[in-house]
């Protein structure tokens, strides 16, 4: 058995276990907890604790630029000209894609929106 495999045991197979060595443990197996029953398993069995696990690495948001309304709303102008000229290719991926853009700019719009009518009423 690993470390792992012990971790992953429910507390009740645990104490099973443990009970097997209780001539080896000291202390009350019952009133251990979860940690202490794999502790307590693997100097009983010789199982090397590895080095500590490292905790996973947590992703950091990336800072939002800070745009305005209007700034937000002559990109959108922008993306609509381009709209009409790849409407006229006939593009469809694209149409997509700058639909996308456009809908995600107009609810951006309307977030900054909301949040300036909430500031404004505080």
């Amino acid at each position: 058995m690993e470390k792992k495999d012990l971790q992953k045991l429910p507390v009740s197979k645990l104490r099973d276990e443990a009970l097997k060595y209780k001539d080896q443990i000291a202390g009350t197996i019952h009133a251990m907890k979860k940690e202490e029953l794999v502790k307590v398993l693997m100097d009983v069995l010789g199982i090397q604790e590895e080095e500590e696990e490292k905790p996973a690495v947590v992703k950091k948001k990336k800072a939002r630029a800070a745009r305005s309304k209007e700034a937000l709303k002559k990109e959108m102008m922008a993306l609509k000209k381009e709209k009409d000229d790849i409407l006229k290719s006939k593009d469809k991926d694209k149409i997509k894609i700058l639909r996308r853009k456009l809908k995600t700019l107009n609810r951006k719009v309307r977030r900054l929106a909301a949040a300036t009518r909430s500031a404004s009423a505080s």
